[in-house]
């Protein structure tokens, strides 16, 4: 087969691009375990195995933060991957997490060239633009925190937040948001359903991969809407929303709007303080104000539309990140996160409005920018090679203190709830079905009292002289049977406590390496099930953690001999078996995160199963000899969410076919 003479340029960027990514992530592809146990990888690596080990698993999650719904685990695609990767190599979940991730690493690139070359029709300055971003930081260069962090401003950051931040999945996010972008493209410029409906396939992936990615997708087809108007200037942006609502639809049952509250909940104060400020208000006037100007002079520039769409895609993020470096000013959670996006279109925007320059130049000077460029260019492809091949590294998961920790529980005090900390809590699940007190990823705990109580735990903030008791208190509140402490010299790299030593002489030490413990958290029973008076449930949430007023009669009736054991036996990932004995007067509280989705039978009667005020479950029953069956079902929501996906999907099928009909009938109507 020929490649006739237009494609044979394309055929030849794309191997090019494929060839500089592969030798930058080529070990990538060989990693087992990361040297880096700072990276939050580990909990992606910990949901995609038991994803591969559970396959088709959905409902509850009874791992990480006292229990949560499993879209509150993290967005699934990623891990979906990984799992059906692992399931059909029969690779480790940790050997098939790098290789997926160096995947999309190698992909991103191309989908990008793919975007660009869509919109300019330039093909060799398209791939200018992707080989540049594939081999250089701009964020390095304009962020010199980032430089620092880097170790030198030609270093790469992309391959620094996938190998050493772990941040996979807002790379797979960002790999599918230019493909969606020129979708979208084509449905406002061509028309046709069939682009509308793939450019919702597309961005619900995106959807399903990071929540950044979300925002930046956002972002995108915003400016895509400002550089390429439709006529009537209403017309696009309807029919986007019309699409956009329904890509929510199908996506809805692993985006819920109950995960939705909890990260509105959450996001202010996960990973830092970003709750408004008048700073962050002025920030966004001033923001908006530019955008506005800034599209206000490219339509009577006359400016092509491909460098208007780069141009406001590197004005947003950018104006997100400048008050944040410059004032501490969040305009959005997280906002530093947005300079992987910032630098991509920034790269977009620097080659192609130097191509436009260059256009006016005689030919022999084009072709010496040129040959200087790719000279350039291939120099520091060799550079990133090297400097990959020195920041990619493997270990034996024996030489960590995490594995060591997790292994020792798992072997020791099987199935029972710890309190592992720092480095720890991120890769504990790696090697271990053990459930955790916290470990989740912040801004998606659904129990948020859980949160509260692990800052306790860990800052012992205004609590003086109490610091170890309000600490043992959370955590015989939460079921925790143990707890992990580095010191300063321990091995764990991330030392959240700001008294690691508080527990000695208090709790008995269950296991010692160096600096790093295992303490025992002493309680009457390892079941998350307790029989104790209705009056002993918590009936009002705290204030903070040092208000454990509400709780007390709680933890005291967990140690209580006087009232009857109950077994708590989980039956899979969303079922549990309780045996109780309960007298009138008397109800069993669960150590799990309470949800409406619960719900509980006994003798084929459906007992009334609510929350308490730290968040956890409490069932009220009607037997005495109880055998309770504990089921999560999603509740309304999940229906609700599953019919609306249904609904969305079959109206998806339904315009596919009517467009199809509409198309074959024009040419009968031509005649």
């Amino acid at each position: 087969m020929q490649i006739g003479s237009a494609r044979w340029p394309v055929v030849l960027f794309v191997s090019a691009l494929l060839a500089a990514n592969v030798a930058i992530s080529a070990r990538l592809f060989g990693v087992e375990t990361s040297a880096y146990h700072e990276s939050v990888e580990g909990a992606f690596i910990a949901n995609a195995r038991v994803m591969a080990e559970h396959p088709g698993a959905s409902g509850w999650w009874p791992i990480w933060g006292c229990g949560m719904p499993i879209e509150n685990s993290y967005l699934p695609l990623t891990q979906w991957s990984v799992a059906a990767f692992s399931l059909l190599t029969h690779l480790s979940a940790a050997r098939s997490f790098h290789i997926v991730s160096a995947g999309f690493y190698v992909l991103f690139p191309l989908t990008l060239f793919w975007l660009a070359l869509a919109l300019s029709g330039r093909r060799f300055v398209s791939f200018l633009a992707a080989l540049a971003y594939s081999c250089f930081s701009l964020s390095a260069v304009l962020l010199p925190n980032v430089g620092r962090d880097l170790g030198g401003v030609l270093n790469l950051r992309r391959l620094q937040t996938v190998v050493f931040y772990g941040e996979t999945p807002h790379l797979v996010a960002m790999t599918f948001v230019p493909v969606a972008v020129l979708l979208f493209h084509r449905a406002l410029t061509r028309g046709g359903v069939k682009w509308w409906i793939a450019g919702g396939v597309a961005a619900g992936l995106t959807a399903l991969s990071n929540a950044f990615g979300i925002v930046w997708l956002g972002i995108s087809l915003a400016c895509l809407l400002l550089a390429y108007p439709s006529s009537p200037w209403w017309k696009g942006p309807a029919k986007l929303a019309v699409v956009g609502a329904a890509t929510y639809c199908w996506v809805s049952p692993w985006l819920t709007p109950g995960l939705l509250r909890t990260i509105g909940i959450n996001s202010p104060d996960a990973g830092g303080d970003f709750h408004y400020t008048a700073a962050s208000w002025a920030a966004v006037a001033v923001g908006g104000v530019g955008m506005l100007a800034l599209w206000w002079v490219l339509c009577r520039a006359k400016v092509a539309a491909h460098l208007q769409f780069f141009l406001f895609m590197a004005y947003v993020p950018t104006a997100i990140l400048i008050p944040w470096e410059l004032w501490q000013a969040p305009v959005i959670a997280q906002p530093l996160r947005y300079h992987i996006e910032m630098e991509v279109a920034l790269m977009l925007l620097l080659v192609f409005g130097a191509a436009a320059i260059l256009d006016r130049f005689p030919r022999s000077v084009r072709t010496a920018v040129v040959v200087v460029t790719m000279l350039a260019l291939v120099l520091q492809t060799g550079h990133s090679v090297r400097y990959a091949r020195g920041l990619i590294r493997a270990v034996d998961p024996n030489d960590l203190v995490e594995y060591r920790i997790a292994k020792w529980l798992d072997q020791n005090r099987h199935g029972e709830r710890a309190f592992p900390s720092g480095s720890t809590s991120i890769l504990f699940n790696d090697f271990t079905d053990n459930p955790q007190v916290f470990g989740a990823h912040e801004p998606l705990v659904a129990n948020r009292f859980v949160r509260i109580a692990a800052y306790t735990i860990y800052s012992g903030a205004n609590a003086g002289a109490r610091d170890t008791e309000y600490s043992v208190f959370w955590l015989k509140a939460f079921g925790a049977r143990s707890i992990s402490v580095s010191g300063p010299k321990g091995r764990e790299f991330w030392k959240p406590f700001a008294n690691p030593r508080k527990f000695e002489g208090v709790l008995p030490v269950i296991w010692r390496e160096g600096d790093d413990t295992i303490y025992e958290v002493p309680s009457r029973s390892a079941s998350l099930a307790h029989v104790m008076p209705r009056s002993a449930v918590v009936g009002r949430t705290p204030i903070h953690g040092l208000d454990i007023g509400p709780a007390e009669a709680y933890v005291a009736a967990l140690d209580d001999a006087q009232y009857p054991q109950a077994t708590f036996t989980w039956k899979g990932m969303s079922e549990a078996e309780i045996r109780a004995r309960v007298e009138p007067g008397q109800v069993i509280a669960v150590q799990e995160t309470y949800n409406p989705g619960w719900a509980a039978y006994s003798n084929g009667r459906r007992q009334r199963v609510r929350g308490d005020g730290i968040g956890l479950m409490v069932i009220e029953p009607d037997c005495q000899d109880c055998v309770i069956s504990l089921h999560y079902d999603g509740g309304t929501e999940r229906i609700v969410t599953r019919g609306l996906s249904l609904a969305a999907m079959l109206a998806a099928a339904v315009a596919a076919w009517v467009g199809k009909r509409k198309r074959l009938a024009k040419p009968a109507s031509a005649d």
